[in-house]
């Protein structure tokens, strides 16, 4: 399976996230926990620039809804780090999903090699 494009991951994760923002308004930590998973997953299938601008989306819907009064983004210690947080579970994501996607094809067994049975 191909990547998702920088720009449609940014895309995807940033949809997941209002809808999670929108169905989880009044539960500012299970938004969060919702909005990381948005971040993960949408990591594994997208690049790194997809996977950090989702991250950066998801985290600003988090600190301007969840946490931020009458809408205002807030950036306080706690939501910073929160953006480290999705930040680097991006990156890493994306770099597991890339270090699986290498083992695979490595792996898998060229036309023309014998193996032993």
């Amino acid at each position: 399976m191909r990547r998702i494009g920088g720009g449609y991951g940014s895309a995807l994760g940033f949809g997941c996230g209002v809808a999670v923002s929108v169905v989880t308004a009044a539960w500012p930590l299970l938004a969060l926990v919702l909005l990381v998973a948005v971040v993960l997953v949408v990591s594994l299938h997208t690049t790194v620039v997809g996977a950090v601008l989702a991250a950066l989306q998801c985290w600003g819907l988090y600190a301007t809804f969840m946490v931020g009064p009458s809408g205002d983004l807030t950036f306080t210690a706690e939501t910073q780090w929160v953006l480290a947080l999705m930040v680097q579970l991006a990156v890493l994501a994306t770099l597991a999903s890339g270090a699986v996607r290498v083992v695979k094809l490595l792996t898998r067994a060229s036309p023309g090699t014998v193996t032993a049975h």
